[in-house]
């Protein structure tokens, strides 16, 4: 298994175990990792996982997360029963850095009693989803879309995470964001 797939293994096993039962709906599962993603790239310059984002009609999906979990896989370290990911067992946090823990408890502090379908609603504030409302809406329509990582720099109105986030961080992030993306983009060439 690749290091990028056990660390997202962690982090679902992360925020499992953060949950009653060690059990999370797959849902707000899919939220809370899109959450972490986000604050930590506007914070700190990067992804917390190596994620594709799909804008869906419940919001955004995490779509390599959503296959391994949808998989329904039963080993040792969660298994899927129906809507729910159940923890077997600890997450391992060698593969995440401090910033990655810091965010994730942040998100799991700020969102976790919140339920699926309230954080499915808080998603479609965000411009990521908003660009594609109304097509999303149309029945001849695909029902999912990529994002615009653009507007992974942008919140709504109403949410500045101003205990988290100063506007000056998110507009360097953007840039060392942006900066590492041309490079790798020049050394894949």
């Amino acid at each position: 298994m690749k290091i990028a797939d056990k660390k997202r293994e962690n982090v679902i096993l992360f925020f499992a175990n953060q949950s009653p039962n060690k059990s999370i709906e797959k849902v707000k599962l899919m939220k809370l990792i899109w959450l972490s993603d986000k604050l930590h790239l506007n914070k700190y310059g990067r992804l917390i996982l190596q994620e594709h984002y799909k804008v869906m009609p419940n919001g955004l999906v995490p779509i390599v997360a959503y296959a391994q979990i949808s998989k329904k896989i039963d080993h040792n370290t969660y298994e899927v029963i129906e809507k729910y990911v159940k923890a077997k067992r600890n997450e391992t946090t060698d593969f995440f850095s401090k910033s990655d823990i810091e965010i994730m408890l942040y998100v799991w502090k700020k969102f976790g009693t919140m339920t699926s379908e309230e954080l499915s609603e808080y998603s479609h504030k965000f411009p990521e989803w908003l660009r594609h409302e109304k097509s999303l809406s149309l029945t001849n329509m695909p029902n999912a879309y990529d994002i615009d990582e653009e507007d992974l720099f942008k919140f709504p109105i109403d949410e500045t995470f101003e205990d988290l986030l100063a506007p000056q961080e998110i507009e360097l992030s953007k840039k060392t964001f942006l900066s590492h993306k041309t490079i790798q983009s020049f050394l894949n060439s």
